[in-house]
């Protein structure tokens, strides 16, 4: 910029004379290029990398790293990888917005997709089902046991991120599909089923499907699938359990880990109807003070879902060993640390989420093979010779658990076996083991369920069952065409205008939903967070000292005064009869009580209550007094 004065000295003549600072800028030099619009920027090899890295949907900063390496004379900045991405994203959406350009990349790469309206007036998308084709291939192989779990902050829209997760032989997880909805109602899973149950066929039964006990999921399943047992995880119910109980007993987690390890794992874990009975009936004669726990207990748990959890139901079940969610939570970790924010919009988590695919297809490819080629040492007696190669590696680690056990038995094998590996897993079980090691014959693939025999992706889907429902579908399908071409021409244009709809979403002009902008919970720095926020069990977890435990039901009105005395209850509280024992004179400075745990340690709890703060704390208190006792003689001296 060059400063200029300039004088009209005649009309429409003007003259300019230069300053004598001519030629200089008004401005300082350039110190940091990479500050400067005019000379940072990306370079076309630059802009070779940031695309080849973001289509193996590298972060930014590592496309930086990348371009810093192999062109260190160049002076990019964060703002130029962010700016050619949007437009490398515009270019590739061609002018489509969000929803439809989810569903062109999901008709490119052969998804199997459905989606969904609020209304037929509306194109807004309020459901998107969505499944690889060579998921739904594995899907196919391995169709018996099936898990289902939502995670959230995963999208603008603040949907919930339904994942349905199946299991290899292997033991490896692969993701059958994935769903955004936009609640978890009823409405919304049962939806979501059916598109599931679209995938299998109907001649396809899972053995088991396995939950958390979600309030709006567990009717879908049953109306859906009533043919397949629904379990529900155990590992969310026993965390469930140990924080209800600590609450109702006043926050005291010392009692609901006591529970939790005590009475409730003698429940769940009753192997027959009879011992069943017999822990709860124990369970009610420990617990008869607190009906508030015993009622929990049954109104929750026992009386409707006891078959989904009790190992007396579930070892019916061919489940494999999966009887909890962990699975899928996994595969919750394994997508969110691929899409990396929880601001994504409905096309980028798919590329994020289709990525992850891919790498998940391959590792379940290389875990297949390596059960077929590799053989290893332990594997080589005579016992497992007919199975090596044959059945997967965990199969193999399975039995070999299962003939330890087998050798703990000992002579009492067929008394004290149970048979559960067998009819859970599909595995030899201990007795079977024995008959097979007294015989020195070894064990053979028919006491081997199919499941951990079928090696190969594919092998599935090639069994009479899925051939002959294939061919019945297709049948089907050509009669109705043969209807329709027969109806009148008006019918046969809106019945071509739905079909096409059905093939063609991405061009049936949807529109994305409303992003959430409301914020809730963590700070606006958080708001990129994929970290779930914390759950009810947590939060007990995390609750200050332990406290005496309560009898009963709680109102309202006396939750409200315990929390504003804290650990005490309201003097107005005190059980009748006992008030009259204070002096009445004290009654009007009295503000609390608390009625400390009668375990024979009361003295010493009052006391470390009054002393500490924590009744908890009466050893410490029985450790004092012995110390003192132990030093009258030098007091009295």
């Amino acid at each position: 910029m060059i400063k200029c004065e300039q004088q009209q000295v005649e009309e429409n003549n003007w003259v300019i004379e230069l300053l004598h600072d001519r030629g200089t800028h008004n401005h300082t030099l350039i110190v940091y290029p990479e500050g400067h619009r005019g000379v940072s920027g990306l370079s076309q090899g630059a802009k070779e990398v940031v695309r080849e890295m973001n289509d193996a949907q590298a972060k930014p900063k590592n496309i930086m790293v990348a371009i810093k390496n192999k062109f260190p004379d160049e002076h990019p900045n964060m703002r130029n990888i962010y700016n050619f991405k949007e437009k490398m994203r515009r270019e590739g959406s061609e002018g489509r917005n969000v929803a439809e350009q989810m569903l062109h990349l999901a008709r490119e790469h052969d998804y199997i997709n459905w989606v969904s309206c609020s209304d037929r007036t509306s194109k807004v998308i309020n459901r998107a089902f969505l499944a690889h084709p060579a998921m739904v291939e594995v899907l196919r192989t391995y169709p018996l046991v099936i898990g289902l779990d939502s995670t959230y902050k995963t999208n603008r829209y603040g949907f919930p991120f339904l994942e349905i997760v199946g299991v290899t032989p292997t033991n490896q997880n692969f993701l059958i599909a994935y769903a955004f909805m936009k609640d978890e109602t009823a409405a919304s899973y049962r939806w979501v089923l059916q598109k599931l149950k679209l995938l299998l066929g109907e001649d396809v039964i899972p053995s088991a499907i396995f939950t958390d006990k979600e309030g709006g999921l567990m009717r879908p399943v049953a109306e859906v699938f009533p043919n397949s047992r629904h379990l529900l995880c155990t590992w969310h119910i026993n965390n469930d359990v140990e924080a209800r109980v600590s609450f109702l007993c006043n926050k005291n987690k010392d009692v609901g880990r006591a529970f939790k390890n005590g009475v409730w794992k003698r429940i769940m874990e009753a192997s027959t109807v009879e011992e069943y009975d017999r822990a709860v009936a124990s369970m009610e004669d420990c617990y008869v003070r607190w009906q508030s726990v015993i009622d929990y207990v049954h109104n929750t748990w026992l009386t409707d879902h006891r078959q989904k959890f009790v190992l007396a139901w579930t070892n019916e079940v061919l489940h494999f060993g999966n009887i909890t969610t962990c699975r899928v939570e996994s595969q919750h970790s394994v997508v969110k640390s691929w899409l990396g924010s929880s601001q994504g919009s409905l096309d980028t988590v798919f590329r994020k989420v289709h990525a992850s695919i891919i790498n998940q297809v391959t590792e379940i490819k290389n875990g297949l093979e390596s059960s077929r080629r590799r053989h290893g040492a332990l594997f080589k007696s005579y016992l497992y010779q007919h199975l090596v190669g044959r059945v997967s590696h965990h199969a193999l680690e399975l039995i070999l658990e299962e003939h330890m056990r087998m050798r703990q038995l000992s002579t009492e094998v067929f008394e004290r076996c149970g048979c559960a590996k067998f009819s859970t897993h599909g595995l030899p079980c201990a007795c079977n083991i024995y008959m097979a090691v007294q015989g020195g014959v070894g064990l053979y693939l028919d006491l081997v369920h199919r499941f951990w025999r079928t090696l190969e992706i594919g092998d599935g889907a090639d069994i009479p069952e899925f051939v002959e429902e294939s061919a019945q579908v297709v049948e089907l399908f050509r009669s109705l065409v043969d209807d329709v071409l027969a109806r009148d021409i008006a019918v046969v244009r809106d019945i071509s205008r739905i079909v096409h709809d059905e093939l063609h979403p991405e061009n049936a002009g949807f529109e994305e939903p409303e992003p959430n902008l409301t914020r809730r919970g963590r700070p606006r720095k958080q708001r990129n967070s994929t970290t779930r926020n914390l759950s009810f069990v947590e939060h007990v977890r995390n609750m200050g000292p332990r406290r005496s435990c309560d009898q009963g039901s709680s109102s309202k009105s006396t939750q409200q005064t315990r929390s504003s005395l804290g650990s005490y209850m309201s003097i107005d509280l005190i059980p009748p009869g006992f008030k009259e024992w204070l002096p009445q004179f004290m009654l009007q400075y009295i503000r609390g009580y608390c009625d400390v745990i009668p375990d024979g340690n009361c003295r010493f709890r009052c006391a470390a209550e009054f002393f500490l703060g924590d009744q908890e704390r009466y050893g410490e208190i029985r450790s004092t007094l012995v110390g003192e006792i132990g030093k009258l003689e030098q007091y009295r001296h």
